[in-house]
Parts: C-alpha cells; structure tokens; sequence
C-alpha cells in the first residue's frame, strides 16, 4: 500500500506543477572512479545475496543442492542485509549521478559492462528463483502453458520445490521458443541457468545498442551500460523482460528512422515474450508523425500480437497471464486505481509528448504485485524526455531496492521509503517550466 501511495503522490504533486526529479550533488571525479566504485558496489550487493541464500540454505537444507543459491525470506540477521542492501543502493545511485555528470570514455564503460556482466554470469545466488522456472519452462516447451502434474526427475525436481508446483507459464510463445532453444544445449541445470544469465548479458547489450539507435547521448548510455540494477535484475537473476524492453526501444530507433512498419514489427516482437508489453509500447509511437497512422499501428499492433500469442499460446497462456491480474484484496483498491492512471498515462502517451517523471514508478505498478525486475517497464515511456530518462536509470538502483520483497523490513516502508520521497521533493523544489 505505502508504494501505492507514494507513486500517486509524486504524480498529483507533478500535475499540479511539482517538479519530481531531484538535483543531486556530487564531486566531479573521472568517469573511471565512478565506475570502479560501481562495480564495487555491485560486487559487495551480489555477496550480501549470497550471504542471504546461504543462511536461508542452513535452515532449509534442500536448498544446499540448488546449483546456484536462492535469497528467501528467514535468512539470518534480515534488518541488517536490509540496510546493506539499501545503503549500497543508495551508493550506486549516487555514483551514477557522477557518472552521468561525467565524461565516461567508451573504453572506460566497456570495461565496467563487461565486469558487471561477468559477475553477474558467475554471481552465486539470485534473488529471484524465476531463472529456474525457465528451465522447467525449457523443458515442458508448449506444455509449459499447462504444466503436468509429475515432478521432473533428478536434480530438476528441485524447481518442484521452489514453486509448489510450477505454475502455468505466462511468459509468449516467443520466450517458450528462445528459453529451449538456448538451454537445450545442456544437460545440467546449472549450464541451464548460466546459459540464461549469458541470453540476459545478449539483451542487456541488446538494449545499449537500440539505445544508441534511439539517439541516446553517450552519458546517459554510460549510466545504462554501467547500471548494477540492470545487470542483477536481468543477467544474476535472469529475467527476460529485458528482452521485451530492449526489443520496444530497437521499435523507437526504427521508427526514428522513418521505418514505422518494422518499428511496429519489434513491438509485436516484445509482445511475443510478454503480451502486456504491447501496452508498455504505446508511448514510442508519438515518433510516427501521421496521427492516422500512429493510431493504425497501435491497433495493428495490439490486434498481431494477440493473434500470434493464440496461435503460439492458446487460452493456456492467456490463463496463465491471468496471475498478473490485480485481484480483490486489502489493497485491491490503490491498486486498481494505480493501474487506471498507468493505463491513462500510457495512451496520453501516445496522444501527446508531454511525459511525467512519477510514471516511472506507476506503471511498473500495474500487476497484482510489485516486482523488482518490473521497473524498467517505465523506460520506453521515457524515452522521448532524456531528463526523464536520466531520472529513471539514475534512480533504478534504489527504487528497486526500496520494494525487493525478499528482503524488505516493516521499517522499509513506515520509513525508509517516506524518508526517500521527502528526500527527492526537498531535492527537487524548482516548479516545472516545460514540457521537457
């Protein structure tokens, strides 16, 4: 509920005229120190993980077999990885507000991609256990849509454990397809879950590039390319939404470039890992400058991609995205109303330019639950406002930490995060001018 709250806050405040996005200030240190620190900071977050999956494991000893460890709730000491974990949050994010104000070299942000990436790669826990829920999907293939009721045999059986069973995939046709087609390759399971982290490190290069293609300026790629966020989020805990995200972006760089048609065949692409993503594309389409064909495409769009998703996925799949769909409850309320104004800010978005930093934090909000690999799913909306997309690279370390279940305290949301959204209006006190 807290976050609920605090996103529709931060947009009635930015609609009356409240600018949102802080002012941060930070030595001018060489691009190079910055990333160091980064890559630091992203070493220690993957060992308080770790720490975190191993104290779990020695109360749940069928965990020790897992290949590669799973974060879960009842580890050791849990305030204290909390506040680790938020402290070198907020750390990464202040060192890529340094960065961004910098001058990163391209040799400079390669190294510090690559060495995310391969720690990542080669992290010894997740956070997440959706990784091998993709395996088990690998498996099964179109089944996945209707998983059968066995337990699957030798140390696969331990994805029976960690779901209680596997639930109906609701990931498209497209995802189901890559997911064997990478892991099929590998008898183990760990080979299988390194094979997913390095399609998720493909995708996170995926994404620099089509930002490139987008006209993205060389600091902001830097702080995409350097991002500890992305590279937990989608590599160590491999989650393929990146997929979807960076497959919107290479539709905005082909509609930057005049290509409607094809831009509009990525985002069918997208939709094909996720048909929700359809959605989340709305916003790149303001780049087509005919409104008739804007309009056209967006509804042709929508129109393929759920056309394909049952053909590729049948009523199964389109049962199982039903788990992402708010259901009644306690916050049944916020949440549905949350989801309104996501859905609201979506369409202006492709009536108009005119974009709102607090959508970042809104629609990542629009399933049942908030996930941490959710909140990139602002960025294409962002992506025609480079302040606004600043914004959200820049602050995704902390506001992802500031929601990550697994580790969130009672304190988290009474305190912490009331303290991060005073700390951004206090930081943020000039009135919007413009549109930009």
């Amino acid at each position: 509920m807290p976050y609920y709250v605090a996103a529709l806050a931060l947009l009635y405040l930015e609609v009356r005229g409240r600018d949102v996005v802080p002012r941060v200030a930070v030595p001018r240190w060489p691009a190079p120190a910055w990333i160091a620190l980064l890559v630091a900071c992203y070493a220690a977050q993957l060992d308080v993980v770790r720490y975190a999956a191993v104290t779990v494991a020695s109360v749940q000893p069928w965990r020790a077999a897992l290949p590669i460890g799973v974060a879960e709730h009842g580890m050791a000491h849990p305030d204290a990885v909390e506040a680790a974990m938020l402290i070198l949050a907020a750390v990464e994010v202040w060192a890529l507000a340094g960065l961004y104000g910098s001058r990163a070299g391209l040799a400079a942000a390669i190294a510090g991609f690559l060495a995310l990436v391969a720690l990542s790669i080669w992290a010894p826990a997740t956070i997440s256990p959706d990784v091998y829920a993709y395996a088990g999907d690998a498996l099964l293939g179109r089944s996945a849509y209707h998983p059968p009721n066995a337990i699957f045999p030798g140390e696969y059986a331990s994805i029976d454990r960690l779901f209680h069973p596997l639930l109906p995939a609701p990931y498209g046709p497209l995802w189901i397809a890559v997911d064997r087609i990478v892991t099929a390759p590998f008898t183990t399971l760990y080979a299988k879950i390194v094979a997913l982290r390095v399609l998720g490190a493909f995708c996170y290069l995926g994404l620099i590039a089509a930002l490139r293609g987008c006209g993205v300026p060389p600091r902001l790629l830097a702080v995409a390319a350097v991002n500890p966020c992305i590279a937990q989020q989608y590599v160590a805990d491999a989650h393929n939404d990146l997929m979807g995200i960076a497959a919107i972006v290479v539709g905005a760089a082909l509609i930057g470039a005049r290509r409607p048609i094809l831009g509009a065949a990525a985002v069918v692409v997208a939709a094909l890992v996720k048909l929700p993503f359809v959605l989340l594309a709305f916003p790149v389409f303001i780049r087509v400058r005919s409104q008739p064909l804007r309009y056209g495409l967006c509804a042709a769009a929508i129109a393929v991609a759920a056309a394909l998703s049952w053909i590729g996925g049948g009523s199964d799949y389109f049962g199982g995205l039903m788990v992402h769909v708010p259901v009644a409850g306690a916050v049944f309320f916020t949440n549905a109303l949350v989801t309104v104004a996501a859905l609201t800010l979506l369409v202006l978005g492709v009536l108009a330019a005119r974009r709102y930093a607090s959508a970042l934090w809104i629609v990542p909000m629009m399933s049942s639950y908030i996930a941490t690999w959710y909140m990139t799913y602002g960025l294409p909306y962002a992506l025609e406002r480079r302040r606004i997309l600043a914004y959200l690279l820049v602050a995704l370390p902390l506001a992802t930490a500031l929601v990550d279940a697994k580790f969130m305290r009672p304190w988290t949301s009474l305190a912490a995060l009331p303290a991060v959204v005073i700390l951004d209006l206090v930081l943020s006190r000039r009135r919007v001018r413009s549109a930009a």
